[in-house]
């Protein structure tokens, strides 16, 4: 126990009024922890949200603004946000990662579709819009932490132009409301058969493709394809979007190459910058997925071949050697 936990038991303490036990919950790519507090038969999650790092005032609007929209986001039972300290509601400990471990996808899945296409509907001018700079910034990471400092590889010239097509996707289909980390992590699958939704507090104005993305090209589970193409119709009939199909497909698979580059590249600066593997695991599944679906599109397929050639060989002895 660190002494921030320390500090956050004692507050969840007087915050209850009673005694209670902290257990740890899984950690995910933030600078956030939580726990799961046990007090008298009832369940919370305390969470320590470094008010440096993190808009904590931003994250409790959001989750008055989803809750009216009838969106599952924690209720927010107390807060300390000048040091960070949030006692929220426990929407459940099974997330969709465990309900797909137990051969239950469709049903989740099903319900995740539904959710979104409602989450889209959000409108508030606390959601500013996804900017092309922020797109490019995201690529970045990848190319410093992922590449240049990880595996001490240089970026190719042909890059570039791989760059500006994967930034062109993200600005073909029509721009809603997107979660940004809409995953089988971040989603609860609940007793009531209603999606918990966490982790959305960095919500932004996108591309309608986004999170459909995130939840079918998942950094942590991989699907086959005929249910990725099912459920993204699916989605994509529900939606009512103002786009062809071909057109959300192309984007759909480019802008989740998009944001699966910016996800390797955090997993390898949260074992660079903050001493933590617990994602260096996921990153030659990750780059295998890229490469196997840029194979698909003209615009990618030099990308493919440079992962498969340069990148995932280097990464492979990286991540063998790492103590």
């Amino acid at each position: 126990m660190t002494q921030d936990t320390d500090e956050l038991a004692a507050w969840t303490e007087r915050t209850l009024g009673t005694k209670v036990e902290l257990a740890r919950l899984p950690a995910e790519a933030s600078t956030r922890r939580f726990f799961r507090v046990s007090t008298n038969g009832s369940t919370f999650v305390a969470m320590h949200s470094p008010p440096d790092t993190e808009d904590n005032p931003r994250f409790v609007r959001l989750t008055g603004l989803f809750r009216q929209h009838g969106l599952a986001t924690p209720e927010v039972h107390a807060t300390d946000l000048e040091r960070g300290f949030l006692l929220l509601e426990d929407l459940g400990g099974r997330d969709f990662a465990a309900a797909y471990a137990n051969g239950d996808v469709d049903a989740p899945l099903g319900e995740a579709v539904a959710t979104l296409v409602k989450l889209q509907t959000v409108v508030s001018d606390d959601i500013p819009p996804y900017t092309i700079g922020r797109f490019t910034d995201e690529l970045a990471i990848f190319t410093e932490w992922l590449l240049t400092r990880f595996l001490d590889l240089e970026l190719p010239e042909v890059f570039v132009g791989i760059h500006e097509s994967l930034i062109a996707a993200t600005q073909s289909v029509p721009q809603c409301t997107v979660h940004r980390d809409y995953h089988c992590r971040n989603l609860i699958w609940r007793n009531d058969g209603r999606v918990g939704i966490v982790d959305f507090q960095d919500a932004l104005i996108g591309p309608a493709c986004y999170d459909i993305a995130s939840l079918l090209r998942d950094c942590y589970v991989e699907f086959d394809e005929g249910t990725v193409a099912r459920w993204r119709d699916r989605f994509f009939d529900l939606a009512s979007l103002d786009c062809d199909r071909k057109t959300f497909v192309r984007a759909f698979d480019l802008v989740a190459m998009q944001r699966q580059l910016k996800a390797v590249g955090i997993f390898a600066r949260l074992y660079l910058q903050h001493g933590r593997d617990s994602h260096l695991g996921d990153i030659l599944p990750v780059l295998k997925r890229i490469a196997r679906l840029a194979h698909d599109y003209p615009e990618t397929r030099d990308l493919a071949a440079w992962l498969d050639a340069i990148v995932l060989p280097r990464a492979s002895r990286r991540i063998d050697f790492t103590p």
